[in-house]
């Protein structure tokens, strides 16, 4: 779910009042699909803010002319509800794997092998743009509201992964927002280390974390 998962019942379906249309019409370019214009839009929320993403900008970027965009997307709200889209997919779905794993067998020193290897690598996961996502949300309040829907389930899934290290309902809620809530504090203060060092602190953080 996206940014509708938010809308109101009386709103178009892109979330927004809906923006007269401008009656062009444009032929297919045969040079970028659907998921490039996506991937573009990603870069530049990453590299720019939210307002970085905007179809001339992007256009220019990939050296296409804005014709390709209007074949793929209704408008800039179509594009920005794929985006979201996007890091639901890319960035919860693989955490929230790595989360039953680590508690699958109720087995501590499973953490290290799954949430704590996908925070290290940073490849499954991509905390700069987490942190994008996070910052286009203080200035838009439905893609705030999904980003406080994903962030209550994936510390829900935290707190299953500690009441299957044996915790109680209470502790495991409070440990597992600790978890989550350490981890996004890191990537929101832009501590940057290298995998070594994260490796060495890996273990300390896990001993604080999980005992």
């Amino acid at each position: 779910m996206g940014r509708e998962a938010v809308k109101k019942n009386n709103m178009p379906s892109n979330g927004r009042p809906q923006r007269p249309s401008s009656g062009k019409t444009y032929r297919k370019s045969s040079r970028l699909s659907r998921e490039d214009w996506i991937s573009a839009a990603r870069t530049m929320l990453v590299e720019s803010g939210i307002d970085g993403v905007k179809v001339d900008l992007l256009a220019k970027r990939i050296n296409v002319t804005r014709g390709s965009f209007y074949w793929h997307f209704e408008d800039r709200d179509s594009l920005l509800d794929a985006l979201l889209h996007l890091w639901e997919a890319s960035n919860t779905e693989p955490m929230l794997a790595a989360i039953k794993a680590a508690g699958a067998r109720g087995e501590r020193s499973d953490f290290d092998k799954t949430v704590g290897r996908l925070w290290i690598d940073e490849t499954d996961f991509d905390p700069a743009f987490d942190s994008a996502i996070r910052d286009w949300a203080r200035t838009d309040s439905l893609v705030a509201e999904a980003v406080h829907r994903i962030d209550d389930i994936r510390v829900a899934a935290f707190a299953e992964m500690f009441k299957s290290y044996g915790f109680d309902e209470d502790e495991a809620e409070v440990r597992g927002r600790i978890t989550y809530y350490h981890q996004v504090g890191y990537y929101t203060l832009g501590i940057r280390e290298s995998s070594a060092e994260r490796e060495r602190l890996g273990t300390i953080y896990d001993k604080v974390l999980l005992y």
